[in-house]
């Protein structure tokens, strides 16, 4: 007995450091958040856009090949999915949590005193029969819409130039009335789900474009009270604060945002121009730039931003960048302008090895981040017309979803309802 006993002290011992060591390693890992672009539907915004009962299917589906190599079509293995069709997201919740993303993170548009192509969250995901599985938080793609789809050279809209009498779509007011108007309507319709994403105890709402939004409410000051009220507002409400993340470019947006008060930052994706001399080979001609490029220059903007800034920094790790499915199909390639999106440069070459070396640098640089972000960001998990995707399709399969399980494991749900 007393032998068993000996025996039996050290199997304990063996039992708890497993268990602590488990703890430890799921305390280090990061929240995986995954940007979902909600534009794979009908819908009448979009009806004006593309046409009676047309989405931006059809331009993946056409998309030409511009050079020898070129990776058009995408293909998706399961199918154009409707992202709105609850059967449909269904199948995109299990690849997701299966492959250890914890969190879509829907673009959400608004205009004219309302959402736009929000039936993809609330009629696909939220009504999707395992939506439990994920959680979902909210980034407001804080930007005029553009006429971007195959229109011509030159022929597209600047937001950046306010007198530009070229195509838009719908356009922000930037009043304090959308303000309110915006965040009354997500308190209703979002911040209450148990399915919503929480950070730190906190909502998690992050905005596209932070800088241009501070610049459009009056700089800081002003944007710090629209920040403040929807505290107040979601206290009124008996819901936990929320934590605002504001997307920037790089180091340079940083100061506006920081003293608008945001609680973190990230970037949404990178380019041709983020890479060393990117623009000036552009404007050189060079349009085709090598994935392997964009996996060294992960860590550089990342961490760049970190260091500048004494707000946590969530890292973006991106799976690819071609815009040319939104090119017209009749325009030559390489491009006779340039500086005109989408008429622009693209990613070439990504492998699933490569995007898994991408992730781990970025689970990496949030790891040793003194200011624990606690996250990493992904763009994208449908963004086909951008070229940033993780769902299978007929060249890789679920390579890229493997890719992700096997540097941050599964979900664990940790925020369960």
């Amino acid at each position: 007995m007393l032998q068993y006993a000996d025996m039996k002290a050290p199997v304990q011992l063996l039992i708890v450091s497993t268990l602590l060591c488990a703890t430890c390693a799921a305390a280090e890992r990061p929240d995986v958040l995954c940007i979902y672009y909600p534009e794979w539907h009908v819908y009448p915004k979009g009806e004006e856009i593309f046409g009676k009962g047309r989405t931006e299917w059809d331009f993946v589906k056409t998309a030409p090949v511009r050079f020898p190599g070129h990776q058009q079509p995408i293909v998706p293995r399961d199918g154009y999915l409707d992202d709105a069709r609850p059967s449909d997201v269904a199948k995109e919740i299990d690849y997701a949590a299966d492959a250890g993303i914890d969190v879509f993170v829907y673009d959400w548009y608004w205009a004219d005193g309302q959402p736009i192509q929000h039936e993809a969250l609330e009629q696909g995901f939220l009504k999707a029969p395992n939506a439990k599985r994920m959680r979902f938080a909210l980034m407001w793609a804080y930007h005029d819409r553009t006429d971007v789809f195959r229109a011509p050279i030159g022929g597209t809209a600047d937001e950046r130039n306010p007198t530009d009498d070229k195509k838009y779509y719908w356009r922000l007011s930037h009043t304090p009335d959308e303000w309110r108007a915006a965040v009354a309507y997500c308190i209703k319709a979002y911040f209450r789900s148990p399915l919503y994403y929480l950070k730190d105890g906190k909502v998690f709402f992050s905005i596209y474009n932070a800088n241009w939004f501070v610049r459009k409410h009056g700089g800081p000051a002003a944007a710090k009270r629209r920040l403040d009220e929807a505290q107040e507002w979601m206290k009124r409400a008996g819901l936990p604060p929320i934590h605002f993340s504001g997307m920037v470019r790089n180091a340079a947006d940083l100061p506006e945002v920081v003293a608008s008060g945001f609680d973190s930052t990230s970037t949404y994706c990178l380019t041709p121009y983020n890479l060393k001399d990117g623009h000036a080979r552009m404007k050189r001609g060079e349009l085709v730039f090598p994935y392997a490029e964009f996996v060294a220059a992960h860590e550089p903007l990342n961490c760049s931003i970190a260091a500048a800034s004494p707000l946590p920094h969530i890292p973006v790790a991106v799976r690819g960048w071609d815009v040319t499915p939104r090119c017209r199909v009749e325009e030559k390639f390489p491009w006779r302008t340039l500086d005109d999106y989408p008429y622009i440069g693209l990613m070439h070459g990504a492998t699933p090895e490569l995007f898994k070396a991408t992730l781990e640098s970025v689970k990496k640089q949030a790891r040793e981040d003194p200011k624990r972000p606690g996250a990493i960001l992904i763009n994208a998990w449908n963004e086909y017309t951008e070229g940033s995707y993780l769902l299978p399709d007929t060249r890789d399969g679920d390579a890229y979803l493997r890719a992700v399980k096997e540097v941050f494991g599964t979900n664990p749900l940790r925020n369960s309802p």
